[in-house]
Order: C-alpha cells, then structure tokens, then sequence
C-alpha cells in the first residue's frame, strides 16, 4: 500500500512533516520528495521557523524534533546515539540527551492488563501494589509492589495500545527510509533502510519485557562470581511478554553524588567496580548491558553496585571480539596493516583504498607510539577510528557500535565518580590475559588441528559432478597422490601432539627442579631431572624424523 494513500498514515506523515518545518528540516522533506504529494493532497503547512531555532545547533534541533514526534522516534535517537560512526560527536551527544516526555497513566487504566497477564485477579498475587508510578517510560510504567509472601518487588505493566501505535509509526519509517535511499545520495549515505530494520528489530524485543528478563538471568549468571554486584531477581511465574516483574532494590541513584559522598562511601572504588563489570560482560562475556549511563546502576552500602534495565543489550560472537584484541594490539604494537584489514573487513562489500586507509591509520596510532596499554586514551583512540570509517564510507557492525557506546558511556559513568578515573588501565588486566589465551600453545594446536582435519575432509570430499563446467572444478588435486597427502597430514598432526608434549615435559621438569620437589639427590630433584632428560631425548628423536621426512619430500 503507498504511503500516502491511506488518510490515517497520511495525517501522520503530514504532522511529522510539520515537526520538520518547525525546527528548520524542510530540506529533509524536499530531499524524501513529499512536498509535492503532500501539498497535492492539501496537507502540507507551510511556516517559518523561529528565530530561538535558528540560533540552535543542527543536533539540537533534530533532538527537539524527534522529542516531539513521540516515543517511536525517541528510541529511534537512542539507537542514533550507538552510531558514532555514521554521525559527529555533537550529534551523538544530541541524541544521547533524548529524554522520554511520558504522560502517567492512571494505574486503574492499568489494571485490566496486568490481570490479564497474570490470569488471576491482582490480590491472589500480590498483597499490595503502589498506584502511585515510580517511573514512567514511553513504553511501561513501573509500579512497587509487595507480594502474598512479603517481598518487595517492581511491576513493569506495558501501556495499553502501545504496541498497535509503534507497529504504525515503524511501518512508516520503513516507507520514509525507502524514499530516503531512492531521492537522497547524501541521506543515502546513512543506510537509513539497513538503520530502521536494525531499528525495528531492538524495539520489538524491548517490546517483548521476557527478552529483557532473559538478558537480566544471563548476565546474572555470567557475573556470580562478582560478590560486590547485585542484579534483580526476576519472578518467572508472574512475568509475561507484557509484565514484569523483577525483585525491589534500595539503593542511592548514581548520579546523587551528595548521597553517595554522605553514606562514606568510596567513589574512586565504585568507578573501578562499574569499569570491571563492563569490561567483563564486553570483553570476556561477549554479552553485555549496551546502555551503563548512571541511571542504570544503584550505589549499595559497602561499595556494592546494583545494574538494573537490560532492555538494550549487545553481544560480541568469538570473531568479533578477536577483531577488538586485534584493533587494541595493532595500536601498541604500531601495526597499520593489521588494522586496516579489520577496518575493511566491516566494508559490506563495498570497494575500500587499502593503501590510502592503511597510510590514514598509521597517523592516527602513531600518535600512541610507546603508549602502555594501560595509558591508552581508549575514548580518543575510538573517536579518531570512527572517523576514518565516516572519512572512508565504512560501516560499523552494529554490534561493534552498541559496543563502543557502551564504553563511551561507561566512560562517562567513572569520569563523574572519579574525574581521574582511567577506564583502559582497569581492562589492561583482562585484555593481558585474552592475549595470553589467543597465543597459547593449546589454542595454537587446537587451530593448526581444526585446519587439518579441514584439509582432510575437503579431500575426501567427493568429486564434482562429471557434467559440471571446466571452470566449476578444484584445480591441483591428483586423486593419484591423494591417499600419500592425507597420510602426511595425519602424521603432522601425530608429530604436532608430540611436539607439545615434549614442550610440556620440559616446562614440568623445569618447574619441579626449580621447586627442589621430592625425592632429591644431590638437592636435584629426581622427577625433574627425569622429565628434563627424558624430554631432550624425545625431542632430538623428533628432530631426526623430521629431518628424514623432509629429504624423502625433497
């Protein structure tokens, strides 16, 4: 159905057009090519803009506008705000202020739903429930409540029709994106189509409130062993799609530093605490809390942290958290090749000047060179990748944005505890330890095995089919020798095995004489010297049937 066909959608686009000419857009309009259907259909007001809009700034002004436009284009601007790579710091910073102007609703407006959800009338679960909202967001509205048992507990009751209204206002963006990537080359430019689908797909599950809860038990599990950080207790049996309910915490907001200050509490301490969680969940966890901005964490007596909402979470697979080992690693080792390859891996396909984008980020991490890890700007040194990525038309992955708004932000949360607060010092520990982990010798046999037995099963794939096109076929295999390769590669592997066998008899034969550990002669450990010997013997074997081997391949 064409977007301006239907006079419901059209009276929508005609109030945002004018939320666009109100704060100096119109171009926005011209550049989607609606003016002239819109005026066809009568709907179009034209009106000057003010002059206190004027004076503001462009990413001011589109926070102003998006405010107004409702809560749909509200967390639309919240998703903006991850994009550092598509919009300048100013814009970013806009949009990170977006604020949800949410009108209460009388909690008997409430009531039919939350009966609804939990099958039963309101009193047979709980034994008291505060009309009064403690918080009011665009989408649910938080309430306290006391369960039949006498446990303290949040109510998060979705609004009614909220569902039916985002639904609307998403088709039409994905219409207006549509228009945008047709009529626009620069609106292009932002992948607006590919933004609004990232879009819809953040705000259905938020829609959803058991994805939020099933985020809330998984990082609850993943952080256990943290006994400083609480995470509130989801109660299964009464949470639904359209309520939730979680346990009641008591805390200080970490934005009342005043509170936090008068309680004797330790700031410098907290802004660590916060930094190790999120650096865990990133780094380590490669499942994290997308938006740790003050609101979001509780302050606890005895230097406890309480992390709450978990409606915008990120997840970082294996390969992407290499990517960021290897980012961080090419900075302190000074390796442009390194970094360009990641970068341009992240090009969707699209044609990239390796040699201008190589020359362009060795610039920029020369300005490191001899910087220890834990003295890295990590916040300058992502500004200034991001915008090599705007500079080159490159993309981020959209679970590398969430994740580098998530430190940025993070950022911001130990700055306001503790002005000297470092946030890379506290991931030297973890980010040492990963890389530690990518060289070991274990993974290094677990990859040269995998590839192996990759080798070796892509041999014995069978062949192609006989009336398959020349140009179709594997070139280089000689089913002749086919069986002399594979016995090679399996010997490899046998030879591989015994290879880190031997570096592992060294090390403990090393280690126990080191340690003087018992029985001794001579104040020499027995065992020790038996591993020390042993292993020498072993590995000059080796060295001979590799010798052999390869002169027979010779």
């Amino acid at each position: 159905m064409n977007l301006l066909t239907t006079g419901k959608d059209l009276r929508r686009v005609n109030e945002l057009a004018t939320i666009l000419l109100k704060y100096g857009f119109g171009d926005v309009i011209r550049r989607l090519d609606l003016v002239a259907p819109l005026e066809q259909a009568g709907k179009l007001v034209r009106q000057s803009v003010s002059r206190e809009f004027l004076t503001m700034p462009p990413g001011a002004r589109m926070r102003r506008a998006l405010e107004e436009m409702g809560p749909t284009f509200v967390k639309l601007g919240q998703i903006l705000a991850t994009r550092v790579d598509l919009f300048p710091p100013d814009w970013v910073n806009e949009f990170e202020q977006l604020q949800d102007n949410a009108q209460e609703i009388p909690f008997a407006h409430l009531e039919p739903l939350i009966v609804a959800s939990l099958g039963k009338p309101i009193n047979q679960v709980f034994a008291s429930v505060d009309p009064v909202p403690i918080g009011v967001a665009s989408i649910g509205q938080v309430h306290r409540a006391v369960t039949r048992k006498g446990e303290q507990v949040v109510l998060k009751i979705q609004k009614p029709d909220i569902q039916a209204k985002i639904e609307a206002d998403l088709r039409l963006l994905d219409m207006l994106a549509k228009l945008a990537a047709d009529n626009s080359i620069e609106l292009r430019r932002y992948r607006p189509v590919d933004l609004v689908r990232e879009f819809e797909r953040s705000l259905m599950r938020e829609l959803d409130f058991t994805i939020e809860a099933r985020s809330s038990d998984r990082i609850r599990k993943n952080m256990r062993s943290i006994p400083w950080l609480t995470i509130p207790k989801v109660y299964w049996e009464v949470t639904s799609a359209r309520l939730s309910v979680q346990q009641f915490i008591d805390g200080i907001p970490a934005r009342q530093l005043e509170r936090i200050e008068d309680a004797g509490l330790d700031r410098k301490l907290l802004a660590r605490r916060g930094a190790l969680v999120a650096w865990k969940m990133t780094l380590e966890d490669g499942f994290f809390h997308a938006d740790p901005h003050p609101g979001n964490f509780l302050i606890l007596p005895n230097n406890n942290i309480a992390m709450l909402d978990f409606g915008m979470v990120g997840k970082l697979s294996s390969a992407r958290q290499e990517q960021m080992v290897q980012i961080m690693k090419s900075v302190v080792m000074q390796e442009p090749t390194t970094c360009a390859a990641v970068l341009a891996s992240w090009s969707d396909g699209q044609p990239v000047k390796m040699d201008q984008l190589t020359t362009d980020i060795e610039d920029v991490i020369s300005a490191y060179y001899g910087v220890p890890l834990a003295d890295l700007d990590i916040t300058a040194l992502l500004s200034d990748i991001t915008a090599l990525l705007r500079n080159f038309d490159l993309i981020l992955p959209s679970d590398i944005a969430l994740m580098l708004k998530a430190i940025i932000t993070l950022e911001g949360f130990g700055r306001m505890m503790n002005p000297q607060f470092d946030l890379m010092s506290e991931a030297e520990p973890l980010l040492k330890r990963m890389m530690r982990k990518r060289y070991s010798p274990t993974r290094l046999a677990k990859s040269i095995s995998l590839r192996a037995l990759d080798a070796v099963d892509r041999l014995y794939a069978p062949p192609p089919p006989s009336g398959a096109a020349p140009q179709d076929a594997q070139p280089g295999l000689d089913p002749r020798h086919l069986e002399r390769m594979v016995a090679r590669l399996e010997r490899s592997q046998f030879r591989l095995v015994q290879t880190l066998l031997t570096i592992s008899g060294v090390l403990t034969g090393a280690i126990m004489m080191a340690g003087r550990v018992a029985p001794t002669l001579w104040d020499i450990s027995v065992f020790g010297l038996l591993f020390l010997l042993g292993s020498g013997v072993w590995s000059v074997w080796l060295m001979l049937v590799a010798r052999r081997h390869l002169r027979e391949w010779e």
